[in-house]
Protein backbone atom coordinates (compact mmCIF):
# COMPACT_ATOMS: atom_id res chain seq x y z
CA UNK A 1 0.00 0.00 0.00
CA UNK A 2 1.53 3.59 -0.60
CA UNK A 3 -0.15 6.61 0.82
CA UNK A 4 -0.33 9.19 -2.09
CA UNK A 5 -0.49 12.85 -1.61
CA UNK A 6 -2.85 14.77 -4.56
CA UNK A 7 -2.28 17.86 -5.46
CA UNK A 8 -4.31 20.61 -7.75
CA UNK A 9 -2.72 20.45 -10.81
CA UNK A 10 -3.10 16.63 -11.04
CA UNK A 11 -6.63 16.77 -10.29
CA UNK A 12 -7.11 19.43 -12.71
CA UNK A 13 -4.40 18.10 -15.64
CA UNK A 14 -6.91 14.87 -15.76
CA UNK A 15 -10.29 16.58 -15.85
CA UNK A 16 -9.68 19.45 -18.59
CA UNK A 17 -8.21 17.62 -21.49
CA UNK A 18 -6.58 21.13 -23.33
CA UNK A 19 -4.48 21.40 -19.70
CA UNK A 20 -0.67 20.78 -20.91
CA UNK A 21 -0.34 18.11 -17.76
CA UNK A 22 -3.58 16.29 -19.42
CA UNK A 23 -1.37 13.39 -20.40
CA UNK A 24 0.66 12.59 -17.80
CA UNK A 25 -2.53 13.19 -14.89
CA UNK A 26 -3.88 10.65 -17.45
CA UNK A 27 -1.35 8.62 -17.25
CA UNK A 28 -0.84 8.34 -13.51
CA UNK A 29 -4.34 8.40 -12.54
CA UNK A 30 -4.70 4.98 -14.82
CA UNK A 31 -1.73 3.62 -13.37
CA UNK A 32 -2.53 3.50 -9.79
CA UNK A 33 -2.33 -0.06 -7.84
CA UNK A 34 -5.91 -1.40 -6.92
CA UNK A 35 -4.12 -0.86 -2.72
CA UNK A 36 -2.85 2.92 -3.20
CA UNK A 37 -4.84 5.10 -0.79
CA UNK A 38 -5.23 8.80 -2.81
CA UNK A 39 -4.93 11.52 0.51
CA UNK A 40 -5.84 15.37 -0.06
CA UNK A 41 -6.93 18.20 1.86
CA UNK A 42 -9.56 20.40 1.53
CA UNK A 43 -7.80 23.56 0.44
CA UNK A 44 -6.91 21.23 -2.04
CA UNK A 45 -10.01 20.62 -2.89
CA UNK A 46 -11.37 24.05 -2.85
CA UNK A 47 -8.22 24.90 -5.09
CA UNK A 48 -9.80 22.82 -7.69
CA UNK A 49 -13.24 23.63 -7.63
CA UNK A 50 -12.31 27.51 -8.28
CA UNK A 51 -9.91 26.44 -11.23
CA UNK A 52 -13.30 23.87 -12.68
CA UNK A 53 -15.86 26.23 -11.83
CA UNK A 54 -16.79 26.57 -15.42
CA UNK A 55 -16.66 22.98 -15.85
CA UNK A 56 -17.75 22.31 -11.83
CA UNK A 57 -20.27 19.17 -12.64
CA UNK A 58 -17.45 17.33 -13.91
CA UNK A 59 -15.22 18.01 -10.99
CA UNK A 60 -17.97 17.36 -8.23
CA UNK A 61 -18.90 14.10 -10.82
CA UNK A 62 -14.66 13.23 -10.50
CA UNK A 63 -14.67 13.74 -6.86
CA UNK A 64 -17.76 12.02 -5.72
CA UNK A 65 -16.79 8.94 -7.56
CA UNK A 66 -13.05 8.94 -6.41
CA UNK A 67 -11.11 7.07 -4.21
CA UNK A 68 -9.73 10.27 -3.10
CA UNK A 69 -9.77 10.71 0.89
CA UNK A 70 -9.75 14.04 1.85
CA UNK A 71 -8.08 14.61 5.41
CA UNK A 72 -9.68 16.82 7.95
CA UNK A 73 -7.22 19.24 10.33
CA UNK A 74 -7.72 21.03 12.97
CA UNK A 75 -6.67 24.14 14.30
CA UNK A 76 -4.60 22.87 16.53
CA UNK A 77 -2.78 21.85 13.45
CA UNK A 78 -1.84 25.26 12.50
CA UNK A 79 1.12 25.43 14.41
CA UNK A 80 2.95 22.57 13.15
CA UNK A 81 1.92 24.29 9.68
CA UNK A 82 3.21 27.39 10.22
CA UNK A 83 6.54 26.10 12.27
CA UNK A 84 6.88 24.49 8.91
CA UNK A 85 5.81 27.54 6.46
CA UNK A 86 8.40 29.75 8.28
CA UNK A 87 11.47 27.53 7.25
CA UNK A 88 10.36 29.51 3.49
CA UNK A 89 10.04 32.63 3.87
CA UNK A 90 11.47 33.23 0.38
CA UNK A 91 8.52 31.10 -1.05
CA UNK A 92 5.25 32.34 -2.40
CA UNK A 93 3.65 28.70 -0.95
CA UNK A 94 -0.21 28.77 -1.14
CA UNK A 95 -2.13 27.04 1.64
CA UNK A 96 -3.23 24.00 0.02
CA UNK A 97 0.36 23.04 -0.76
CA UNK A 98 0.96 23.96 3.62
CA UNK A 99 -1.49 21.16 4.09
CA UNK A 100 -0.10 18.56 2.15
CA UNK A 101 2.84 18.83 3.73
CA UNK A 102 0.93 18.87 7.29
CA UNK A 103 -0.62 15.99 5.80
CA UNK A 104 2.78 14.00 4.32
CA UNK A 105 3.87 14.20 7.92
CA UNK A 106 0.64 13.22 9.55
CA UNK A 107 -0.17 9.81 7.40
CA UNK A 108 4.07 9.29 7.31
CA UNK A 109 4.79 9.49 2.94
CA UNK A 110 6.69 11.20 0.65
CA UNK A 111 4.81 10.52 -1.82
CA UNK A 112 2.74 12.98 -4.61
CA UNK A 113 0.80 13.45 -7.61
CA UNK A 114 1.66 17.37 -8.58
CA UNK A 115 2.29 19.68 -11.55
CA UNK A 116 3.91 21.80 -9.22
CA UNK A 117 7.27 20.83 -9.34
CA UNK A 118 9.63 23.38 -8.54
CA UNK A 119 8.13 23.87 -5.31
CA UNK A 120 7.84 20.63 -4.32
CA UNK A 121 10.92 19.47 -5.45
CA UNK A 122 12.20 22.25 -3.59
CA UNK A 123 10.14 21.62 0.23
CA UNK A 124 11.40 18.91 2.31
CA UNK A 125 9.26 17.63 5.03
CA UNK A 126 9.41 18.03 8.70
CA UNK A 127 11.73 15.44 8.83
CA UNK A 128 13.75 16.68 6.03
CA UNK A 129 13.09 13.86 3.42
CA UNK A 130 12.59 14.93 0.17
CA UNK A 131 9.15 14.42 -1.48
CA UNK A 132 9.05 12.00 -4.41
CA UNK A 133 6.81 13.55 -7.70
CA UNK A 134 5.06 10.56 -9.17
CA UNK A 135 4.08 12.42 -12.27
CA UNK A 136 6.81 13.82 -14.79
CA UNK A 137 7.89 17.11 -15.59
CA UNK A 138 6.40 18.05 -19.22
Amino acid sequence: MRNILVDTGAIVGLLRPTDRHHAHSKAFFSGLRPADVLLTTWPVITECALIMRPHEELFWDWLLDSALQVEDFALDDIPTMRAWRAQYPDREIDFADVSLIWLAGRRNTNLIATTDFDDFDTYRLPNRRSLKLLMPRP
